[in-house]
């Protein structure tokens, strides 16, 4: 067997996370590092054991996978029985195009969960709550006779949100609002927690603060019809010991449960702590047991099962100093934290017992420098969103609410004594602690901003699911995610993220309860309850569902799983959902057909979709046109039959393939003949035309005069800037580029003054997307009282990495399998790069344009391969040998443009 020293194996993630506890079955998966260029991987071999020193000696005792011939390096499932609730070891090495072998990699780790109800020795266990308790404390002491444990793991939900205690200290500390919400009826979230460092030596105590969380929000959005039940938690504690030996402590009726400090929470109202109520040491070993009461079993809305939370838990993350700091004109302290993010307050104060303090939130602030609340959409709950604390009089007090958050700038701190500073109130971020993926930067500043208030703004907006806002509505609604799922996919690990999400999806669609909760989006009158199971709502998770999802928001369901596969190659999220994908477009097919709701507008079409709630939040101007609603439905169900067609190809279902087939070029027909002016090349306004460049709608050969339409419409209708909603703003950037203009696109990102994106940050004060995007004075009034931190409006960041830098997934290879490199902007900046961390490894793409001289460095990583189109005319020199030295196969696409295939490998490209 020949060895190569070169090729490391390394990066190894089980679901795609590091050395994970407590899922459900393993997925592997590994990237691969080399200097060598033209690296592929043509098998692998995978050894499992049960104690890590085993498989250091070459001695697997759990399974040896052998010798397999093939390609595939991540979601990787070994196909082997394993037992719940144990640790389990591996390691995997590989071979390559030379016959070379790997070196076997470090060992990694994974653990098992509790995969069925049967698993779970521990109870359901609340307290018999009445409306004017506070909050609970529970603990449980117990004694380590046998010694501490070499490891002990805690699997535990509490509902609506639970923090787990052992000894006097909380579990893992910065995990906040843990798990993340679901459909409670139907299933809940737990985490497993490794807990061996907090535990001692003969006695110790379990404790748990429960909080309302999404699982008891029964004040906001109209009260009760919100409320799953009463707070309630479940946990086991494993611990292990070296004789293999195992110690199982579960919640029951022995736990003890007494009043605690927090009065009242809700997510979205804020939260009231009286500090006075806090019991000293109530959760380590040893205190008195006057005042507490036994736990008592929970009997009555007890989700059906759990599964492991695989996603990242929301975690604390900065701390935030604010940036100024005065005084209202009714006396309370303003502190402006310079940036709208998701957060919640920190105080660190000394004041005498019983101070009552306030703390409310804002998005922005009045004239006279108070607060203004219209924003935050309070109007809808009931009352001001604000966080309460009653100080117990200590020297130093130092609060954080524990189950609620807020979307904010501006806190106002009230019934203070004496003149607070920057460290009596600070802002803790709190988001999903989603990972980095990609990053970018160009030599225009303005630039840079759009692409950092993309990041933040979808930053701001993950908390288990994809919220709209962080302030008012806290809701996944499903038409603002599939806007700017590949902005995200680009910048962050999504997978585990969007896989979750899904399930909340198809969760929600299978409930069949008629929903009148209808939300001000809905102006028009195309919705209803005749819903089939297995079709969505506009919302999921959760019980504000706001009607069955219109054909422009349901269309997540099929076009999440197909970016998903794009930007990650994950092809098992396509076989898992495409039965939902295949309902979900023929509905929307009937809905096309169905005489009753067609025939008001045209009873001889068979495939235009009236329904929908069009290009959302546009700006405004004083003569621009909304898209209709007809063509983005349409349009969005031709992308549906579209994805549908290659995913039926793809998974062999060869039938399926061709009437998806079928059905795209029935409704590419009817859009064109019907909404496509031939003359003008226009389908009528700027998003219309963008998205049918995207989905390729447009005639052949038309391409350049509908992208010269749209530069036409911007200077006659939007004042020489965009007018595009959500649908349109991910798309017109790259599509203008694309299709021969971009200098419009660079105008478009660049502009100064009112009607640019500028005016934004200039005179809207903007540090977030807004829900519709202060562009100019007129947008700015008329969107004062809506969301300021909005991610459906991110979009447009894919064209910084894709067209920009020039990085973008190739359809010959999805997953960056094959990476199309084509940066388009290089006569308008000086410099840009990117990286992308890919399944495969980091791809990157830096060049600089400078002096009649074109620098280009990329990276590819080992198993892959790169599409390069040179951005300059003549000869190219890679690694300072000429093109044709390096022997690289030409390809030239239909409309005659050049590309070479790269070998994976390091490349310095100059002319």
């Amino acid at each position: 067997m020949k060895s190569s020293r070169d090729i490391v194996v390394d990066t190894l993630q089980c679901r795609n996370l590091t050395n994970p506890e407590g899922i459900d079955f393993p997925l592997l998966s590994w990237e691969i590092s080399t200097s060598e260029e033209g690296v592929f991987q043509t098998a692998w071999e995978i050894e499992i054991a049960s104690r890590e020193n085993l498989l250091r000696k070459g001695k697997a005792d759990v399974w040896k996978s052998g010798k397999q011939l093939s390609g595939e390096q991540f979601n990787i499932k070994p196909e082997l029985p394993l037992k719940e609730a144990t640790p389990y070891y591996w390691r995997v090495r590989i071979w390559d195009n030379s016959g070379s072998v790997s070196g076997w990699s470090d060992p990694a780790y994974f653990s098992t969960g509790l995969l069925s109800e049967a698993s779970w020795d521990a109870q359901w266990i609340t307290y018999p709550r009445s409306e004017k308790q506070a909050l609970p404390y529970f603990r449980k002491e117990f004694s380590l006779d046998r010694g501490v444990p070499v490891k002990a793991l805690a699997y535990f939900c509490g509902l609506g949100a639970g923090e787990l205690y052992l000894n006097g200290k909380q579990v893992d500390s910065t995990r906040f609002l843990d798990p993340a919400q679901t459909d409670y009826e139907q299933y809940a979230l737990y985490s497993t927690l490794d807990v061996t460092e907090y535990l001692q030596k003969e006695n110790n105590c379990l404790g748990v603060m429960l909080g309302n969380g999404w699982f008891s929000q029964k004040e906001a959005w109209g009260g009760a019809p919100f409320s799953y039940g009463d707070p309630m938690f479940r946990v086991q504690l494993i611990m292990f010991f070296d004789d293999d030996s195992r110690v199982v402590l579960r919640s029951d009726e022995t736990w003890a449960w007494q009043e605690g400090p927090v009065s009242k929470t809700n997510i979205y109202l804020g939260e009231s702590y009286d500090a006075r109520r806090e019991v000293t040491a109530w959760s380590e070993p040893g205190i008195s047991p006057d005042g507490w009461q036994p736990a008592i079993p929970a009997s009555k809305n007890i989700p059906p099962c759990l599964i492991p939370q695989l996603t990242d838990p929301i975690r604390k993350k900065e701390v935030l100093s604010a940036k100024k700091i005065w005084k209202d004109p009714s006396g309370n302290w303003i502190y402006d934290f310079g940036g709208n993010v998701a957060g919640i307050p920190l105080l660190e104060i000394q004041q005498p017992e019983g101070a009552h303090l306030t703390i409310r939130f804002s998005e922005e602030i009045d004239t006279d420098g108070s607060l203004n609340f219209a924003s935050t959409g309070w109007i809808h709950h009931g009352d001001i969103f604000k966080d309460e604390y009653i100080c117990k009089g200590s020297p130093v007090e130092r609060w954080s609410p524990r189950f609620t958050y807020h979307g904010y700038r501006y806190a106002e701190l009230s019934g203070i004594s004496g003149e607070p500073d920057e460290t009596t109130l600070k802002l803790v971020v709190v988001h999903t602690d989603i990972e980095n993926s990609g990053s970018f930067e160009c030599a225009d500043e303005q630039i840079n901003k759009l692409h950092e208030m993309a990041v933040r703004t979808v930053k701001n907006n993950l908390h288990g699911i994809p919220t709209d806002c962080p302030i008012r509505e806290k809701c996944g609604w499903l038409g603002d995610v599939h806007a700017y799922v590949k902005m995200a996919n680009l910048n962050f690990r999504m997978d585990n993220f969007w896989q979750k999400y899904l399930g909340d999806i198809r969760s929600g669609a299978s409930k069949e309860e008629k929903n009148t909760l209808f939300h001000e989006r809905y102006n028009n009158t195309f919705y209803f309850d005749d819903k089939p199971s297995g079709i969505p709502y506009m919302i999921a998770p959760g019980k504000r569902l706001c009607g069955v999802a219109s054909p422009d928001w349901g269309t997540v369901i099929v076009q999440l799983p197909w970016w998903m596969y794009v930007y990650n190659g994950n092809k098992a999220v396509l076989e898992e959902y495409y039965p939902m994908m295949k309902q979900w477009t023929e509905y929307v097919g009937s809905l096309a057909k169905n005489e009753e709701r067609t025939k008001k507008y045209s009873s001889e079409t068979t495939s235009i979709v009236y329904q929908g709630l069009g290009d959302w939040c546009p700006p405004a101007y004083k003569s621009a046109d909304n898209t209709p609603v007809e063509f983005t439905s349409t349009a969005f169900h031709y992308l549906d039959t579209h994805i549908m067609e290659q995913v039926a190809s793809l998974l062999g279902k060869e039938e399926d393939a061709k009437t998806f087939a079928s059905m795209k070029e029935e409704i590419a027909r009817e859009i064109v003949a019907i909404l496509y002016n031939p003359v003008e090349k226009t389908f009528g306004t700027q998003t219309a035309d963008a998205m049918a460049l995207d989905l390729g709608l447009v005639p052949a050969g038309d391409e350049k005069a509908v992208a010269d339409a749209i530069v036409r419409n911007m200077n006659e209708r939007s004042e020489g800037f965009m007018h595009t909603g959500i649908f349109g703003i991910g798309r017109l950037g790259s599509m203008l580029a694309r299709n021969g203009n971009v200098q419009a696109a660079w105008n478009m990102f660049t502009k100064k003054g009112e009607n640019s994106f500028e005016w934004m940050w200039k005179s809207a004060n903007a540090t977030s997307l807004w829900e519709t995007l202060p562009v100019n004075e007129i947008s700015r009034k008329s969107a004062a009282v809506a969301s300021h931190n909005h991610p459906m409006q991110a979009g447009y960041d894919v064209a910084f990495f894709e067209d920009i830098a020039g990085i973008r997934p190739d359809p010959t290879g999805y997953g960056f399998k094959t990476i199309r490199f084509e940066p388009l902007f290089c006569d308008y900046l000086p410099w840009a790069k990117a990286t992308i961390h890919t399944p495969y490894g980091e791809v990157t793409s830096s060049w600089k344009n400078e002096d009649n001289r074109f620098d280009w460095e990329i990276s590819i990583p080992p198993n892959s391969t790169g599409l390069v189109t040179i951005p300059f005319e003549g000869e190219f020199t890679v690694n300072g040998k000429t093109w044709d030295d390096h022997q690289f196969p030409r390809v030239e696409s239909p409309a005659g443009v050049a590309s070479y295939t790269f070998p994976s490998g390091r490349f310095h490209i100059t002319n």
